[in-house]
C-alpha cells in the first residue's frame, strides 16, 4: 500500500515499542557517492596529516591547553587573545547561518566528521567483513556460531585499530605529534594522563561508530533542530518531486501513473533510514544517497533523472527561487564585518605584551637612605612572536624616575613569558597624598611598544597632613 506523503510523529529508527530499529543501508555508487568519496578521503588525509605539518617551525594546528597556547597555521595565539576567539567564533556562527541558508545541510552530508568517518571508514569495514545489508541483518539476527563470532571479532578488531589511530591523532592536536610519539614508545605509567585520555577517546569512538551511529544525527545533534530556523523555501535541499512522482506505483504494462515506481531503494540506501518522499525531515543529512539510488532506477525504466534531486523547496513546487534575499544580505554583511575585523586585528597585532603588578602589598614602598622612594613590582613580559627579543622599561611621565631590572635590555625567548622583578625609584616630592600616577613604556628590540599606567605609593608628607587639617577646620 502506498505510504502517504506528509509529516510523522516518530523517528524511523524507533519502533512503536520504543526499541531501536537498526539501519542496514545499501550503497549505490552513483555520481554523488564518488564525489563524496573523494571529499571524505581528502578530509581524512588532512586530519591525519595536520599534526605532522610544520609552518614556521611550529605544528600547523596545536591546541596546547596546558600552556594556554594555540597555534593555527603558523600563527600562535595565547589565552589572553580573547578578542580573536570572539571574532573567530562569531565568524564561524555567521558562516553556519549563511551556508545553511544557501546550501542547506550540505555540511552534514559531505564534511561532518560523523558522516565522513562512519560512512567512509567504519561502515566500509563492516561491509567488507559482514557483507551487504541483507547479509548483515541476517548475521545479526542469527545465532552465535563460528561464522558470526569470527566476523564480529574481525570487524570490531579492525574498527578498534582505526579508532585508536583516530584517537591518537586527536591527542596529537593537544600534546604535539612528536610528544605523542615519545609517549607511545614509553611505558603508559610514565604518561598516565595522556594514556587514560587515549583510552577514553578510543571508547568514545568505539561507542559512537560501533553502536550509536546515526542516532547522534537524529537524537543528539542540535544542528538538525536549528535547520528549521535557518532554512527557508529558497535554501538548497534534497527533495522529492511530488508533482512528477505521484501517484507512485509499480510499472504495469510499461507505464505507471507517476515516475516513482515505489521500489523503496531510496529508503534502503538512506544512512538514517528515512523516506525522502515524505518531505523535508530533521534526520536528512543531505548525503545524496537517495539521489544516486533514484537516478539508477530512472535509468533502468528509461525515465529522466532528477525525480529526487538537489533543489529548493520553491522550485520543487513550481515557484521561482530567489538567491539574494534579506537574510542572505544580512548574513553577508555581518560575516564581512567579522572577517574584516579579524584580519585587521591579526595584521596589526602586537606580539609583545607586558603587565606591571605590585610584588607585595604588605610593604608597598621603601624609603631609601637618600630620601628616595622605591616601589617593588613584577614585570610580566610576553613574547608571542617567533623571534627572540630583548626589552627595556622606561618611565614616560613624569620625568626623574628610574627603573631597575636584573638586566637591561632584558632577553625573552620566542613564544615565552617571563616574570621579572622591577624596582622604580622616584623623588619624594612627586607624591600627592602618598601616591601619584606614572606611565611606563615597554619597548622591544623589534620596535614594538606597549605602555601601562601605574600607581606609585609612598609616605604622606607633612604638607599633605596640613592640607587635611585645614580641610577639617573648614
Amino acid at each position: 500500500m502506498q505510504e502517504p506523503v506528509g509529516f510523522r510523529d516518530h523517528l524511523y529508527t524507533v519502533d512503536a515499542a520504543g526499541d531501536r530499529n537498526w539501519v542496514y543501508s545499501n550503497i549505490v555508487r552513483g555520481r554523488f557517492f564518488r564525489r563524496r568519496l573523494v571529499v571524505a578521503y581528502v578530509l581524512m588525509a588532512i586530519y591525519l596529516a595536520m599534526p605532522w605539518i610544520t609552518i614556521g617551525g611550529k605544528q600547523a594546528v596545536l591546541l596546547d591547553i596546558t600552556n594556554r597556547k594555540f597555534t593555527f597555521f603558523g600563527a600562535e595565539f595565547w589565552a589572553t587573545d580573547t578578542l580573536f576567539l570572539m571574532l573567530l567564533l562569531g565568524s564561524l556562527g555567521i558562516t553556519l547561518f549563511f551556508v545553511t541558508a544557501l546550501f542547506g545541510r550540505l555540511w552534514c552530508g559531505w564534511a561532518c566528521p560523523e558522516t565522513v568517518f562512519l560512512e567512509f571508514l567504519f561502515r566500509p569495514i563492516e561491509r567488507l567483513i559482514e557483507g551487504n545489508a541483507a547479509q548483515r541483518k541476517r548475521l545479526d539476527e542469527g545465532p552465535w556460531n563460528f561464522e558470526k563470532i569470527w566476523k564480529k571479532a574481525t570487524r570490531h578488531g579492525l574498527s578498534a585499530l582505526c579508532a585508536w589511530i583516530l584517537s591518537t591523532t586527536a591527542l596529537a592536536y593537544f600534546f604535539g605529534s612528536h610528544r605523542m610519539i615519545e609517549m607511545i614508545t614509553h611505558s603508559p605509567t610514565e604518561n598516565l594522563f595522556p594514556f587514560v585520555l587515549t583510552i577514553v577517546f578510543l571508547l568514545v569512538f568505539g561507542f559512537q561508530f560501533g553502536w550509536f551511529r546515526e542516532q547522534f544525527c537524529t537524537v543528539l545533534c542540535p544542528y538538525a533542530r536549528f535547520q528549521s530556523v535557518m532554512l527557508d523555501p529558497n535554501s538548497l535541499v534534497i527533495g522529492y518531486d511530488v508533482k512528477r512522482g505521484e501517484p507512485r506505483g509499480k510499472v504495469k504494462g510499461g507505464e505507471s501513473n507517476g515516475d516513482c515506481v515505489d521500489c523503496g531503494l531510496c529508503v534502503r540506501v538512506c544512512p538514517t533510514g528515512i523516506d525522502i518522499r515524505n518531505g523535508l525531515q530533521l534526520e536528512c543529512v543531505n548525503c545524496a544517497a537517495c539521489i544516486d539510488a533514484c537516478d539508477s532506477v530512472m535509468d533502468k525504466v528509461s525515465r529522466p533523472q532528477g525525480l529526487i534531486r538537489y533543489d529548493t523547496e520553491n522550485r520543487l513546487q513550481g515557484r521561482p527561487t530567489r538567491i539574494f534575499r534579506p537574510r542572505i544580505v544580512v548574513y553577508s554583511f555581518v560575516l564581512l564585518v567579522y572577517v574584516s575585523l579579524f584580519i585587521h586585528q591579526l595584521v596589526t597585532r602586537n606580539t609583545s605584551e607586558f603587565q606591571l603588578v605590585r610584588a607585595t602589598h604588605e610593604i608597598p614602598f621603601s624609603v631609601l637612605g637618600d630620601g628616595e622612594i622605591m616601589n617593588n613590582f613584577e614585570a610580566r613580559i610576553s613574547n608571542k612572536g617567533s623571534q627572540d627579543l630583548t626589552y627595556t622599561l622606561e618611565i614616560l611621565s613624569p620625568a626623574g624616575l628610574k627603573v631597575i631590572l636584573p638586566a637591561s635590555p632584558y632577553p625573552v625567548s620566542a613564544s615565552d613569558r617571563r616574570s621579572v622583578p622591577a624596582f622604580i625609584e622616584f623623588p619624594r616630592h612627586l607624591l600627592k597624598h602618598g601616591k601619584f600616577r606614572a606611565t611606563v613604556l615597554l619597548q622591544a628590540s623589534d620596535g614594538a611598544k606597549v605602555s601601562q599606567e601605574i600607581t606609585l605609593l609612598g609616605p604622606e608628607s607633612d604638607d599633605d597632613e596640613d592640607e587635611d587639617d585645614e580641610r577639617e577646620e573648614r
